[in-house]
C-alpha cells in the first residue's frame, strides 16, 4: 500500500469528507450547550459526567451518539460491540455510513483494478474501471446485503437468543453462562467469516477474470474456496492478526478526554491510515492468493484505460516488453 500512496491519501480523504461535516454538526451542539460558562472550562480538559448526562437528556440525532465510549478506544469497543450484538445505528450515522458504502461500492472495482495491475494508473485509467465494474458491484451488494440482513435478522437471534436462553436456563455459574456467550460469538463469526470470504474473492473474480455474471463470479468463488479451504483460511487468519495487532497499538495510542485537539487529530488520522492501509492489504493479499494459484503474477483480464491508447495497443505493447 506505501506504493499505492495516492490511493491511500484519497481514501483517507474520502473517510474525512464523510466524517468531517458529523463533526461540526456535533462541535455546534456541544458549543451551544456549554457557551463560556466554567462547566465549558472543565470538560475542555476532562470528562464532565454530570453536564455529559444533562446534555444527554435532551439530545436528538446525532447528539445521542456523545457518551462516555467516545473516548479513546472506547469508540472502537462500541462499534465491535454494536455489530456482536446486533444494536442499531443511530439514524444520522447510519445515513452517513450509507453514503460512505455507496462511494466505496463505487471505487472498489478501481481499487480492485489497480491492486490487481500491481502499478500505477492513471486517474483516467482507475476511474474509469471504477465506472466499468460499477454495475457489476452494485449487483453483487445486493447478495450481499440480503445475505448479512438474513444473518443477523434471522441466524443471530436464533444464537444468542434462542439457543443461549436453551443452554443456560439451568446454569447457575455465571462463568459457564458467559462461556456459552462467547462461544455462540464465535458461531455467528464464523457464519460472518464464511459469507465475507466468499464475497471477497466474488469481488476479486469479477475484476481480475473481468466476468459479467455476478451468479457466475459467486460460483467461481465457492468453487476456489472449496479447493483450497485451508490456505484460504490461513490468509484470512494472518490477515485477522494484522487487525488485531493495530487494535492493540490503537488501545495505548488512543486520544484521551484530556489530549489537546491537534495532538487527537493527528493520532487518529494515522489510526485511520493504518486502517485504510491493512484493509488494501487485505484486498492485495487475496488477489495475489488468486494470480498465484490460477494465473501468473502480473494477470488482470481487463487492459487498462490509458487514453489515447486503445486495448490493441497495451497488447501489443505488452507482447513487445
Amino acid at each position: 500500500m506505501i506504493a499505492a500512496p495516492a490511493l491511500s491519501a484519497s481514501l483517507l480523504v474520502l473517510t474525512l469528507a464523510i466524517a468531517l461535516p458529523l463533526g461540526r454538526a456535533l462541535g455546534g451542539m456541544l458549543q451551544e450547550s456549554l457557551g463560556s460558562s466554567l462547566v465549558a472550562e472543565k470538560a475542555a480538559w476532562n470528562w464532565d459526567a454530570s453536564w455529559a448526562a444533562e446534555f444527554a437528556a435532551q439530545a436528538q440525532g446525532l447528539g445521542k451518539t456523545f457518551t462516555h465510549e467516545i473516548i479513546g478506544f472506547g469508540g472502537t469497543l462500541k462499534i465491535l460491540s454494536g455489530i456482536a450484538d446486533n444494536q442499531p445505528l443511530n439514524t444520522t450515522l447510519a445515513g452517513a455510513v450509507a453514503a460512505y458504502s455507496v462511494l466505496w461500492l463505487f471505487l472498489t472495482g478501481g481499487i480492485l483494478d489497480r491492486l490487481a495491475r500491481g502499478r500505477a494508473v492513471r486517474a483516467a485509467g482507475f476511474f474509469a474501471a471504477c465506472g466499468g465494474y460499477f454495475g457489476r458491484m452494485l449487483r453483487l451488494f445486493v447478495v450481499m446485503g440480503a445475505t448479512y440482513w438474513a444473518l443477523f435478522k434471522w441466524l443471530h437471534p436464533f444464537l444468542l437468543t434462542r439457543v443461549y436462553d436453551h443452554y443456560t436456563r439451568d446454569v447457575t455459574s455465571e462463568r459457564d453462562g458467559l462461556i456459552v456467550r462467547v462461544l455462540l460469538y464465535l458461531a455467528f463469526g464464523l457464519a460472518l467469516f464464511v459469507a465475507n470470504l466468499i464475497f471477497d474473492y466474488a469481488k476479486v473474480r469479477l475484476v481480475v477474470e473481468d466476468r459479467r455474471s455476478v451468479i457466475g463470479a459467486l460460483g467461481a468463488s465457492m468453487r476456489f474456496l472449496r479447493r483450497r479451504p485451508l490456505r484460504a483460511f490461513g490468509l484470512y487468519l494472518l490477515n485477522g492478526v494484522a487487525f488485531l495487532m493495530v487494535l492493540r497499538v490503537w488501545l495505548g495510542a488512543a486520544p484521551q478526554a484530556w489530549d489537546s485537539v491537534a495532538w487527537a487529530f493527528l493520532v487518529t488520522q494515522v489510526y485511520l491510515l493504518v486502517r485504510i492501509w491493512l484493509r488494501l492489504a487485505f484486498l492485495s493479499s487475496e488477489i495475489v492468493f488468486f494470480q498465484g494459484e490460477l494465473a501468473h503474477a502480473g494477470y488482470t483480464a481487463r487492459p487498462p484505460h490509458v487514453w489515447p491508447n486503445s486495448a490493441a495497443a497495451e497488447a501489443i505493447e505488452n507482447l513487445r516488453t
